[in-house]
């Protein structure tokens, strides 16, 4: 089933499950409009679908909870702990009991699969008193709560891979944003040495290079500005790229660049604004990266070129 960028149901896909939830309903409508008691038919037949759809989803919910990505600063929080910000890591207690649960569910459900008819069979005649008794209730009863299960098993794990993964990546990148704040604020406190906060630089994960970019920014440095330049020019995600421009900023803002220095932090800001899908109209990047071009000359001639 398709989605929107947005996270929710595709118009379509939408509709495709509206329809199965509908055919389902009509069904049981039809069953009970048929039965001698058609309210109490109908009463409990709901009963019996909500039921279903509620197991049915909850195993759905289990098995749609994104897996967290170890990468970054939550995969090495002793590292972070060493620019001495506030080390955080999500909690992964959700995600394990999911998988636990999962495996056993699973498990348990591939070694009883012989006597899944039988279960079925003793499933429906608990069931049949509920929607009416009679000719057939059982097959019913059986029938609509394997239906209303399996349509709240997709239902829960769509909605659950759709919009969870969305709300937490929402709430980490908020943390990873206060932590990023927090570095800044103290950064002269820290007292990080340019080679200290070039070593976080190399860094092959991502939440130690926007640390040293943090840092950076709190108390920039010509050694490193490099890095800064370098880091613009790179394919990176949208955090990192807003990180090294507002350090780019900084730098402009508080040390007195070289003409050289200028010329090439205006070239790498002027490319990366070029690419409308790296830095969007409406984007914090866009705006940061304007402020710095407006502060740099239009043109800045090379201290090694040659006088006409």
């Amino acid at each position: 089933m398709g989605r929107e960028r947005d996270g929710r149901l595709a118009p379509a896909a939408r509709a495709g499950l509206g329809a199965v939830v509908g055919a389902g309903l009509l069904g049981l409508g039809l069953y009970a409009s048929a039965s001698a008691d058609w309210a109490a038919a109908l009463g409990g037949g709901l009963v019996v679908s909500a039921s279903s759809m509620m197991v049915g989803g909850g195993v759905g919910f289990l098995f749609g909870i994104p897996r967290l990505l170890t990468s970054g600063a939550a995969a090495q929080p002793a590292d972070l702990s060493t620019t001495s910000t506030a080390s955080y890591a999500p909690n992964t207690n959700l995600e394990q009991v999911s998988d636990w649960l999962t495996k056993i569910l699973l498990g348990a459900g591939l070694t009883q699969i012989g006597t899944l008819p039988r279960r079925l069979a003793q499933l429906g005649d608990a069931l049949a008193p509920v929607v009416g008794g009679g000719s057939g209730a059982s097959a019913f009863a059986a029938s609509l709560a394997v239906y209303f299960t399996v349509v709240g098993f997709l239902s829960g794990w769509l909605l659950t891979r759709l919009r969870l993964a969305r709300a937490l990546s929402t709430a980490d990148r908020q943390t990873l944003a206060d932590s990023v704040g927090q570095t800044v604020r103290r950064a002269r406190e820290l007292n990080f040495s340019p080679a200290e906060v070039r070593k976080l630089f190399e860094a092959e994960t991502e939440g130690l290079r926007v640390q040293a970019l943090a840092l950076f920014q709190g108390r920039p440095d010509h050694e490193n500005l490099p890095l800064v330049i370098g880091a613009i020019r790179s394919d990176l995600s949208a955090f990192e790229l807003l990180q090294a421009m507002l350090a780019a900023r900084e730098a402009v803002l508080q040390l007195p660049l070289t003409p050289e220095e200028k010329r090439s932090l205006r070239f790498a800001v002027e490319d990366k604004l070029r690419n409308y899908r790296t830095a969007p109209q409406d984007s914090r990047r866009r705006v940061v990266g304007e402020e710095i071009l407006k502060k740099l000359p239009a043109a800045v001639p090379s201290p090694t070129a040659a006088p006409s």
